[in-house]
């Protein structure tokens, strides 16, 4: 049985959840609350140190029962899920299309996740870190492991965050809403005629911009809008991307 230690609305969290429910595979969720900072509790760290969700432990591939084989990182879980349950091809035949799918993929965690990081901090983190103590901050920001994210918190609670910090942030997503433009000139999806990991991975950071009021983004495009429309109306995606305000997501059944 696979466990996932994710958090609702989580990007990450998305990318992998989505991908499970594409291919029904049963799994069992340990939910973090992200704003109540539950990646930072030591049970946690001592899972990943990194204090970063999602994690994936398997526990039913592996011939030895008693061994539990642990995964961070959503690109190389979607990877390994794709790999490791091929029930349901996730990757397109063509090794063309399979070769466009993985620059998307590589797109995914050296743009848009770190694209999407600010705007999202400040609309769903800071609040949080300002309703706080000073010294509970301090000691807040003194457990976390990332140096980056201790001096964003930090900033968060001391000069702020402007709209001139967070305009690099928006340059860069329309750039991923410029190229996924592009590419869906190509083809209905992100690698050509087939439904893939390029798709799967990109598809939560399309549906963040909802929630940071970038959405203009996608409207301003109606490729990228009619891509949004036809991803969203998936069963997976519903499954696996619930609404906003919601927690505790609940495991999807096979």
């Amino acid at each position: 049985m696979i466990e996932l230690y994710h958090s609702t609305h989580s990007t990450c969290s998305q990318k992998v959840r989505l991908c499970l429910a594409e291919k029904g595979i049963a799994w069992s969720g340990h939910h973090l609350n992200l704003r109540r900072f539950d990646q930072l509790k030591p049970e946690f760290l001592a899972i990943n140190p990194a204090g970063m969700v999602p994690v994936l432990a398997d526990g039913g591939f592996t011939a030895n029962e008693s061994r539990v084989f642990t995964l961070s990182e959503s690109r190389i879980i979607n990877e390994y899920l794709e790999e490791a349950y091929p029930q349901v091809r996730l990757a397109p035949a063509d090794v063309h299309a399979r070769a466009r799918m993985r620059l998307w993929t590589k797109f995914s965690d050296d743009v848009a996740t770190d694209a999407v990081k600010l705007p999202s901090f400040v609309k769903n983190i800071q609040p949080e870190l300002q309703r706080l103590a000073p010294e509970e901050v301090r000691a807040m920001v003194a457990r976390i492991p990332d140096p980056k994210v201790r001096e964003r918190w930090t900033r968060a609670v001391t000069a702020g965050i402007s709209a001139a910090d967070l305009q690099p942030a928006i340059d860069r997503l329309t750039g991923m809403v410029e190229r996924m433009d592009k590419a869906l000139a190509q083809g209905p999806w992100l690698a050509g005629d087939a439904y893939s990991l390029a798709d799967i991975d990109i598809a939560p950071f399309v549906h963040r911009l909802n929630r940071v009021d970038l959405f203009y983004l996608v409207e301003a495009r109606p490729r990228v809008k009619d891509w949004y429309a036809r991803i969203s109306s998936r069963p997976a995606f519903a499954a696996a991307i619930p609404p906003a305000g919601s927690e505790g997501i609940q495991p999807v059944a096979a």
